[in-house]
């Protein structure tokens, strides 16, 4: 467990870095391989802040509604905290109830926040999706190893190879108790496979002529989501924290990775793929 990194009296959090490494590294390539699907570097570029911003927010936005039920059930004290510390009970709520953030969140965010970018400039969505896809496990990944780094979405106890007894910490004692399974770094480990196979099947597919490739536009995505539902739903069986809430015996996670079935399974087979919105000349 690292959680930060100590510059003077400055303290960096690991979990944001190792996010912006990779999201800055996915940028760089992307911009670079922007013009091979069709889509201007510059578009490339904002669409991805947009992206960031609806990212910020959907994951933002989820793990609040994952605490709902821990706020519903506590108010009273809330409201007698607020009523005693003031501007101290506020800050404590907003770290406790806003401080972390939920994938799928902000993959919805994500989508969302290019929606409204290709919408308002008029660029291709699925050119943008295309390029975009392979990216998106790519700087999940580092975010992975950032959640490893800071001790969160850890593991199940595991007593096997490669497991990871991490330190004490006040916030999350029960973690330091007994060594772990590293589901952090097995999803980081599974992202990084996925992103050298859809780079490799976008690379593929856009050196054919658009007429005969064999991958419809937006195609790369339903690949994505079902391979990450798929992986997702099964990892969490394998997670020992609850703090990402649950119903019944199923995540919230599983859920929403049930909900979005529907979704591959229309990117993968619609055999349709109309531009959504009109094409803009770069």
């Amino acid at each position: 467990m690292f959680p930060s990194i100590h510059i003077g009296s400055f303290e960096l959090p690991l979990y944001g870095m190792m996010f912006l490494i990779g999201f800055f590294l996915a940028i760089l390539m992307i911009r670079r391989l922007a013009p091979k699907v069709g889509v201007g570097k510059d578009d490339a570029l904002f669409a991805a802040i947009y992206g960031a911003i609806g990212l910020l927010i959907g994951a933002k936005i989820l793990y609040f509604i994952t605490k709902l039920p821990s706020i519903i059930k506590y108010f009273d004290i809330y409201v007698k905290m607020f009523k005693a510390e003031g501007f101290g009970a506020l800050n404590y709520f907003l770290m406790e109830n806003f401080g972390g953030m939920v994938f799928y969140g902000g993959l919805i965010g994500f989508c969302l926040g290019v929606l409204r970018y290709c919408a308002h400039f008029k660029v291709p969505l699925f050119d943008i999706a295309d390029l975009y896809t392979p990216f998106l496990p790519f700087a999940h990944a580092f975010g992975r190893i950032g959640c490893f780094c800071a001790g969160c979405c850890y593991g199940v106890e595991y007593h096997g190879i490669f497991s990871v007894q991490f330190p004490y910490n006040e916030i999350t004692p029960e973690l330091s108790e007994v060594p772990r399974l590293p589901v952090q770094l097995i999803e980081a480990g599974l992202n990084f496979i996925c992103f050298g196979v859809l780079l490799y099947i976008m690379m593929k597919n856009v050196r054919r002529k658009e007429e005969d490739r064999k991958i419809r536009k937006g195609q790369l995505l339903g690949f994505y989501l079902a391979y990450y539902l798929i992986i997702r739903t099964i990892l969490e069986f394998f997670r020992g924290d609850s703090v990402r809430g649950s119903v019944g015996f199923l995540s919230t996670s599983q859920i929403i990775s049930l909900l979005l079935i529907p979704v591959a399974i229309y990117f993968i087979l619609a055999k349709k793929r109309d531009r959504i919105f009109a094409q803009k000349k770069l």
